[in-house]
């Protein structure tokens, strides 16, 4: 938050454009220009690479708020920043025919996102956001609900860092429509591939909707 603030500081005392004036004013792609803030809730289709298992079977959640600079300009007209608690995991069904054993593993973390954002004119489409991010993330918990795994929690580091590319859209004067990618920078778990339970290391994969409140208009 603080970033955000220095960040708005220091546009304003550029003097290219008076705050007062930026609270009145639109980017050239047709958002205001400023400060803003914005609450968020999404969906996420997560799998962790690693697991031995695939597919996007994971369904969890994002909450949280999002806070931004946004200015006039070529190229990256904004920053922002997010505060989210996440849910994110894998998990597998029992296959009855290779007796495969089924697992549910439910991590939820607390994640803290900065993005950079770009618009671009998609001709008809009108102007849509370009978002890449770094995310890190705090794990308040990791268990697993279907399976037998009681040392998971201990397996897993309480702190990583994800890399994150999106799209966003303005649908109207009060909704903002994004779809994103995530994946880990550095593995789940204690040891890295030094691991012999997860020779090749495990990191978050996950796709996701969100959809952001724009208050005022």
């Amino acid at each position: 938050m603080l970033l955000l603030f220095a960040v708005g500081g220091m546009f304003t005392n550029m003097g290219a454009i008076p705050f007062t004036k930026l609270a009145n004013s639109k980017a050239a792609d047709g958002e205001p220009m400023g400060f803003y803030a914005r609450p968020m809730l999404g969906v996420l289709m997560s799998q962790i690479d690693g697991d031995q298992a695939s597919g996007y079977n994971k369904l969890g959640f994002q909450v949280g708020m999002s806070t931004g600079y946004r200015w006039d300009g070529k190229g990256i007209n904004a920053l922002e920043m997010q505060m989210a608690l996440a849910e994110r995991g894998s998990r597998r069904a029992f296959n009855a025919e290779t007796m495969v054993n089924e697992f549910h593993i439910r991590c939820r973390q607390i994640e803290l996102q900065l993005n950079a954002i770009r618009p671009l004119s998609v001709g008809g489409w009108g102007s849509v956001d370009l978002i890449a991010g770094l995310r890190a993330f705090r794990v308040l918990e990791v268990k697993e609900t279907q399976g037998y795994n009681p040392g998971i929690a201990s397996d897993f580091r309480k702190n990583g860092l994800m890399i994150h590319l999106g799209v966003g859209k303005t649908v109207d004067a009060h909704w903002h429509m994004r779809i994103g990618l995530d994946y880990s920078v550095n593995s789940l778990v204690k040891g890295g591939t030094q691991s012999i339970f997860y020779p090749t290391g495990v990191y978050h994969n996950g796709m996701g909707a969100t959809v952001f409140y724009k208050w005022g208009g």
